[in-house]
């Protein structure tokens, strides 16, 4: 697979950069502007670039296990909350949007151990991921565990999403901003097998899907 990255770098250079060249170095030379900063699951199934449809210096992105945002106030918060902090305090950006998405495995690991299903054998004792998703373990509350699992897991992904949204306005100058309107924050939910995008209605935190 580095070989392939190597030739995929190779054929970069070659190709995109003979294009986009000028924006590349223009961004070199003075530095990134992004308005729109997107947290996001690290699961390699979901590339909000590509999702998008944007070049480099558009997205300022943040990626952890489950696209968790932990309080402000947590132990936890501060790689979260140093990115957050560069993006509205210096980039000032206009726009957060925390991305989840459909078939997440931090959010079903989570769900496991809430549930008590035994441990599969190929499961390992881990050093971070446990207590890492145990952030969003207030977000799963109210999910009934003896629904069908289909709508346990895209319940719990989306309450999950709703959670890390909250957990936003826990941040004082993020508050601050929306406060003064010159933020906005989203929560979406991303079904890439329908290839379906949802997003959490402003008065409820239920989810309705976008009309493109």
């Amino acid at each position: 697979m580095v070989k392939e990255l190597e030739t995929g770098f190779k054929n970069f250079r070659a190709t995109y950069f003979e294009k986009k060249g000028k924006i590349l170095q223009k961004l070199a030379k003075d530095g990134q502007s992004p308005k729109t900063m997107v947290i996001c699951c690290s699961d390699s199934r979901v590339e909000p670039s590509m999702l998008f449809g944007t070049g480099p210096g558009d997205l300022f992105i943040v990626r952890n296990v489950a696209n968790l945002v932990p309080p402000f106030t947590s132990k936890n918060s501060v790689s979260t909350g140093a990115a957050l902090e560069y993006a509205v305090k210096n980039l000032r950006v206009k726009d957060i949007i925390v991305l989840g998405h459909a078939h997440c495995g931090g959010v079903a690991a989570l769900c496991k151990k809430i549930n008590n299903k035994e441990v599969d054998t190929k499961d390992q004792l881990t050093d971070f991921i446990e207590s890492w998703v145990d952030i969003a373990k207030p977000a799963l509350s109210e999910i009934d565990f003896n629904d069908k699992k289909e709508n346990i897991e895209v319940n719990s992904e989306r309450a999950v999403v709703v959670y890390s949204y909250n957990n936003l306005l826990s941040y004082p100058w993020i508050y601050n901003a929306i406060n003064k309107q010159i933020l906005e924050i989203h929560a979406w939910w991303l079904d890439f097998k329908s290839v379906t995008l949802w997003k959490k209605a402003k008065e409820s935190d239920a989810f309705e899907p976008m009309e493109f």
